[in-house]
């Protein structure tokens, strides 16, 4: 129904305001103001992900037969990113309600979502043990060493879990005497994203290198920050700084907008690499501000398309109506 449908917009503008008011409006003011120059940088190349990141998302479901307009898809992941940034449950909630809100065949949109997801993290796994690399080479001492080699073994073996081919699932599922109906759905889901890997192999090395330059996209926007500041802009500070901080995002997820996690990392990565930790906070205040404007522009997105005709909302309703089931799918995983 239209109601729930705008609901679900109102719920995330409500969520919107409270990120707006604990972060304070006049801090944001403020770093629209000192980096007015590189803000609008940082938006372009968020654009340019955006569009890439879609382009990847468009090629998986198209070889699964599935043909959406890129304008869609793009709404779709605006919509669904914010709600996911601004919630507790992050990618928990924006996965399937990206699959919902397709409103397309089920199984093959989940697989190619899942896919697309997944060769995005492979690759953001990658640029987060370059980081640690490369701040185990800046600091060669104390409690930052340690950090940074166990950052890189988490990395490390998330990167042989994903590529390897046996599903691990399976092992788990045959090693219990009984498997609960939620692991049987997960296994089969795994065992669908191998397979697809297998059988597309030009696909996913396509989505890989589209994932590839916007991980590059978004090391830039260290770069940029960097010269806005007139610091010193070295590669190895750039990745240490870009993988350290990608390291507590992925770790503080379930923080709605990861509110003081964000300010924490980078002033933590500046401070690693030698530069004053106030620099750091002002990469995450930059950051942050990008990241509510494009919240708004997906918040705004799903409330123009709870307007649309009824026929047109039904993928909306799903995602609403069955969201638990869903999220009790993506949290298995």
């Amino acid at each position: 129904m239209r109601k729930a449908a705008l609901l679900a917009a109102l719920v995330g503008a409500a969520l919107f305001a409270w990120v707006i008011q604990h972060m304070g409006l006049s801090a944001i003011l403020q770093q629209l103001k000192a980096l007015r120059f590189a803000l609008p940088i940082l938006i372009a190349l968020s654009l340019c992900r955006l569009l890439l990141q879609t382009v990847a998302w468009s090629t998986a479901l198209k070889a699964e037969g599935i043909t959406v307009a890129l304008t869609d898809l793009v709404g779709i992941r605006l919509a669904s990113q914010s709600m996911g940034y601004l919630t507790v449950l992050g990618p928990v909630l924006s996965e399937p309600m990206k699959i919902q809100l397709l409103g397309t065949a089920v199984a093959p949109t989940i697989t190619a979502t899942f896919l697309d997801s997944g060769v995005y993290w492979l690759t953001s796994a990658l640029l987060g043990m370059a980081g640690c690399i490369s701040i185990a080479l800046l600091v060669a001492h104390g409690g930052y060493l340690t950090s940074a080699a166990a950052l890189f073994a988490i990395f490390a073996l998330a990167l042989l879990l994903i590529t390897r081919r046996k599903p691990i699932l399976s092992s788990v599922a045959q090693g219990l005497r009984r498997s609960p109906a939620w692991l049987k759905r997960a296994e089969k889901i795994e065992g669908s994203l191998r397979d697809y890997r297998v059988q597309h192999p030009a696909v996913v090395s396509r989505m890989f290198w589209i994932d590839v330059a916007c991980q590059f996209l978004m090391a830039s926007e260290v770069v940029v920050v960097l010269w806005a500041l007139r610091l010193p802009i070295h590669v190895i500070a750039v990745l240490a700084i870009e993988g350290f901080t990608r390291a507590v995002k992925m770790a503080t997820g379930w923080v709605p907008a990861r509110l003081g996690a964000d300010e924490g990392g980078a002033m933590s990565a500046f401070m690693a690499i030698g530069l004053q930790p106030a620099f750091g906070l002002t990469l995450a205040l930059t950051r942050r501000t990008r990241d509510l404007l494009w919240a708004a522009a997906g918040l705004a997105w799903l409330a123009w398309r709870s307007q649309r005709p009824k026929e047109q909302n039904k993928s909306i309703d799903r995602t609403l109506e069955s969201g638990g089931k869903e999220l009790a799918l993506c949290n298995s995983l």
